[in-house]
């Protein structure tokens, strides 16, 4: 196969929305106004360039740039002939990411249309070339345009839309209609700001004789071998003849590397191809197999396949991919309770699933770079991730993406993408468009080891069964009129039964058991428990999270602000004032005063006015305090499978759900999230009279580690403690110590945990809400100070209970907004502090 780029050198243009197809002469007339540009692009990038927009994510500039979705948008390229050999027999153009209805055309002549984002236009294009210069040129539009009132009407318009819910402009019924992404219509975490580009790759390729189609690679067993495992592996090659009427002669060589070095080679010699398609299935064999694990259960050894078809003279390579090896399924069984299981099982291994939702980077997508994609991706694994959801109502995420989840263990659940609404499955048009988008991520996306599960929906089947929905549409769904459940219900499922059956699938996020959201079966978003509570005592009581036992929580959420750098940032020239029009356009549309009460509950007095500067602080602490209580408590239930909160990073600047914000800064509540997911852990917990400590081991060793525990008073002066040894074997949970609850004062102590070992946090029994406790302000000591490189290590040592130590300034540290015990010493590093004197602060 050779490949011809077509990204770089492209000119776009704009006209009437009514400017179809059809007016492509008139296009061609133009002499003025066109605008350069390469690929990937959204149509904004050139109109910010040329001065025409302003940037659209700070300030109000979002709403300066909603004619964009009015208009048509033309974009054209000039590229030879020379550089594709027209004398190779079959030529295709591959053009990617068409956002989202097109016209194509190749020098003046229609060759075809395209209607969906998420699976590449493909022609084969020899009959139109002309030897020496041709013109490619495509129109675009946001394909909202074409959907009307009778065409939602056949789904009742069962879409939800922020603009239902509130005053804002976020939303619109006909997104369920466009194979478009959905997000950036508006939701409740960012802006309308729809999208028209040509988001992904243009290139040309071109075969002689046959062509590898794709390819697809399973681990079919994993068996003891001596001291080592021996894997047995299935390699599929689905080679076409393009001959189409003679049958033809190949050799086909598949090569297995690891570190350079050969781990497996087949040759199989003499394959008759007949025209068209043809499915070669081998068995592979890997000796001294190395296992892919998710991050904290092991390594990531990552296997290179390489194969290649020979024909005659002409040899057909498939690009070299990278896989481990491992299997992965999904553990349901029925417990005593009468609840069931719902539990990643990787290479035999229960996995506890750690980690965030994943929505797109950016509201003007295609600008997202290949650094953002490595800084989140880092960021992940340093906060002890092992799992990323990709949420049903943005985007599948680039190849790059999937390599490094590959690379670094992070686990991927995939929703196709479908959300919140009604999709027209009873068109044969929107039919065809949902199984060739799925079969085409379906077969790029299974040789992936990151890729743990496709699922059908983002809440749909929840919607559906909810009778406040039900009733605001006044519809009642059933066989006859599933309201889109058929797709993920059936066709999704055939998909991915024919093309990676190995792949775990589930219909939908939130699923299982009787109303699509149940605690006791599958997995849950939590929009109505805990911080979002309508209940505000459950909202503010954190132990409020105890008391909810779900199997797997793949969405819930607490809102919290941005540092000032990336505040200022977003908000442009505009003020920095919280009751301002500009600070609310960037304030997630669900926030209530649930935020400013827990404030006031945990750092301040009452009926006090909160400054910008304060709420910034105690904001971001109030997140972090109840993210990382709320997962130590999914991770303290034994029954729980996993934790996922919504959402772990950002398109645009807000106060909002995230832990990284839209400019890669760190948001106070990072580093819970980072301390509740540490791979090695204890956590404390009250269960009636009792003290029960469980221990954590993620790791594949056993843990081991010497420890005292007991009663200790704030101030540090009353210790009733003793020392012990705990032992969590790899990779398991358990229960290591219960006892009954002593009579101390629980308002001037409490139950702490010390660990004799520097890889493991202490730990403490959360009692009430900080404000109720009795302690004095204790000074925070600098035991040591050492430049290393570029980084600096600080030891710091508490005399007594000291709240939200941090390091002020802007820097990544190893650890930050912590609480310290009576006499504890932590090591912190603080990454390109150097020789800068470090200021050391606590809130109390």
């Amino acid at each position: 196969m050779n490949i011809t780029k077509l990204n770089k050198s492209w000119v776009l243009h704009e006209a009437p929305l009514s400017w179809d197809r059809q007016y492509l002469a008139d296009i061609n007339k133009i002499n003025e106004g066109w605008y350069k540009c390469d690929l990937p692009v959204d149509v904004r990038m050139p109109l910010i360039d040329a001065g025409v927009i302003k940037e659209p994510l700070e300030g109000d500039n979002n709403y300066e740039s909603k004619w964009i979705e009015e208009r048509s948008w033309w974009f054209q390229k000039h590229f030879s002939s020379a550089d594709i050999g027209m004398e190779n027999e079959v030529i295709e153009l591959v053009l990617e990411g068409l956002d989202t209805n097109s016209d194509i055309f190749l020098n003046d002549q229609y060759i075809g249309s395209h209607q969906n984002v998420h699976y590449p236009f493909i022609c084969e294009i020899k009959r139109f070339l002309v030897n020496g210069d041709n013109k490619l040129s495509v129109r675009l539009t946001s394909g909202l345009e074409n959907i009307s009132i009778k065409d939602l009407a056949e789904s009742d318009c069962a879409v939800t839309a922020e603009s239902d819910f509130n005053d804002s402009d976020r939303g619109d019924h006909r997104r369920t209609m466009v194979r478009r992404p959905q997000y950036n219509i508006g939701w409740d975490w960012g802006p309308r700001l729809v999208s028209v580009g040509i988001t992904g790759q243009a290139f040309v390729r071109a075969y002689n004789k046959i062509a590898i189609r794709e390819v697809g690679i399973e681990t079919k067993e994993i068996k003891k071998d001596g001291d080592g495992k021996l894997a047995l592996l299935n390699v599929m090659v689905n080679a076409e003849n393009l001959n189409i009427v003679d049958t033809v002669d190949c050799d086909l060589e598949i090569v297995i590397r690891k570190d350079g070095k050969i781990a497996a080679c087949k040759t199989i010699p003499d394959i008759l191809l007949t025209s068209g398609t043809n499915y070669i299935n081998q068995e592979m064999e890997i000796q001294e197999a190395e296992l892919w694990w998710p991050a904290g259960y092991g390594e990531q050894p990552l296997y290179q396949v390489e194969i290649t078809a020979r024909c005659a003279d002409t040899n057909e390579s498939w690009p070299v991919f990278n896989y481990g090896i491992r299997k992965i399924s999904i553990d349901t069984p029925v417990l005593e309770d009468g609840t069931r299981n719902f539990k990643f099982i990787v290479n035999g291994q229960e996995i506890f699933c750690k980690g965030g939702n994943w929505i797109p980077n950016d509201f003007i997508y295609a600008r997202v770079t290949a650094e953002k994609y490595r800084t989140l991706l880092e960021e992940a694994v340093e906060a002890n991730f092992n799992m990323i959801r990709i949420w049903g109502g943005g985007l599948y995420e680039r190849e790059l993406f999937y390599d490094l989840c590959d690379e670094k263990g992070i686990l991927v659940w995939q929703d196709f993408m479908l959300a919140c609404g009604a999709y027209p499955e009873q068109q044969a048009w929107f039919e065809n468009e949902i199984r060739s988008e799925y079969a085409y991520q379906a077969k790029r996306l299974r040789t992936h080891s990151c890729i743990a599960l496709f699922c059908g929906t983002n809440e749909n089947h929840w919607i559906f069964s909810n009778p406040e929905f039900l009733d605001r549409w006044k519809i009642k769904p059933s066989y006859q009129n599933q309201y889109g459940l058929w797709i993920p219900n059936v066709l999704s499922k055939e998909v991915v039964w024919m093309n990676c059956p190995y792949i775990p699938y589930w219909n939908s996020s939130p699923y299982g058991g009787k109303n699509a959201n149940d605690l006791d079966c599958g997995d849950a978003h939590l929009w109505s428990h805990g911080f979002v509570s309508n209940d505000i005592r459950e909202a503010l009581d954190l132990k409020s999270y105890d008391a909810i036992k779900t199997k797997f929580v793949s969405e819930y959420g607490v809102l919290g602000p941005c540092c000032l750098e990336s505040i200022r940032e977003y908000l442009g020239d505009g003020d920095l004032d919280m009751n301002g029009k500009l600070w609310k356009s960037h304030t997630n549309v669900t926030m209530k005063d649930t935020l400013g009460k827990a404030i006031v509950q945990n750092y301040l007095p009452e009926n006090h006015e909160l400054t910008e500067s304060e709420f910034i602080l105690y904001g971001g602490l109030v997140q972090g305090d109840v993210y990382e209580y709320s997962l130590e408590s999914f991770r303290f239930q034994e029954d729980c499978g996993g934790a996922l909160f919504w959402m772990y990073n950002d398109a645009w600047g807000e106060v909002g759900w995230t832990v990284i914000d839209y400019y890669l800064r760190r948001k106070i509540s990072y580093y819970g999230v980072k301390r509740a997911f540490a791979h090695k852990k204890f956590i404390i917990r009250q269960a009636d009279d009792c003290i029960l400590i469980r221990g954590i081991n993620d790791t594949k060793e056993k843990l081991r580690c010497k420890v005292k525990f007991g009663y200790v008073s704030f101030d540090g002066k009353i210790s009733d403690t003793r020392e012990m040894v705990f032992e969590v074997p790899a990779g398991s949970r358990m229960q290591v110590l219960k006892e009954k609850i002593g009579d101390y004062d629980l308002e001037c102590g409490s139950y702490m945990l010390y660990v004799y070992d520097d890889g493991i946090d202490h730990a403490m029994l959360y009692t009430c809400p900080n404000s109720r406790l009795k302690y004095a302000k204790s000074p925070v000591e600098v035991m040591e100070e050492k430049v290393i490189g570029n980084d600096k290590k600080l030891v710091l040592r508490a005399g007594g209970y000291v709240c939200g130590v941090y390091i002020a300034g802007n820097y990544k540290c190893s650890d930050n907004y912590f609480n310290m015990l009576p006499g504890e010493e932590r090591t912190i590093i603080v990454q390109d502090a150097g020789n800068t004197e470090l200021e050391i602060k606590s809130i109390r």
